[in-house]
């Protein structure tokens, strides 16, 4: 299977297990790490893992970790739902950075439960994103730009 941008499956259920604390200044720690074209991730992807992990000047292995906005919500129309709850994180940037990567990895460095059937995690995954093709530096600042932290467009909604 391809990259799939998507909210990991796993992560659906564990939200529903409290396991995810998306607070901004208390909350787990999330962190991005980025991924070739030749990665193997999508809803199936449980948690973060070195396969296919972007290798070069200015990243380091297991990603950079996220500055978190917060938790809200708004009572716009999504979708078919009145309502949604939504967080997203800060622009991340890796100066000076020689890197190509189609795709990254938003995970959790410190769940704040155990997962279904009460089984200690490690580092779960939050949801995948695809870069629609090979994203390339050299030399130069690799940016991740997040959608606004609004309830049509941040990066993690719930509906």
């Amino acid at each position: 299977m391809p990259v799939s941008q998507t909210l990991c499956t796993s992560f659906k259920g564990e939200v529903l297990l409290g396991v995810h604390d998306f607070r901004a200044s208390t909350g787990d720690t999330f962190k991005l790490a980025l991924y070739t074209s030749a990665a193997n991730i999508g809803p199936d992807t449980t948690a973060y893992s070195t396969t296919n992990e972007v290798v070069g000047t200015g990243y380091t292995a297991g990603g950079v970790t996220l500055t978190k906005l917060g938790v809200q919500t708004s009572d716009i129309q999504y979708g078919s739902s009145l309502g949604v709850g939504f967080t997203s994180f800060m622009t991340v940037a890796l100066p000076a950075s020689s890197i190509t990567a189609a795709a990254a990895l938003i995970y959790n460095t410190t769940p704040s439960a155990n997962g279904i059937a009460g089984t200690p995690l490690t580092n779960p995954a939050v949801c995948v994103l695809d870069f629609g093709g090979d994203k390339t530096t050299a030399g130069t600042t690799f940016t991740i730009t997040f959608p606004t932290a609004a309830g049509n467009s941040a990066i993690i909604r719930v509906a």
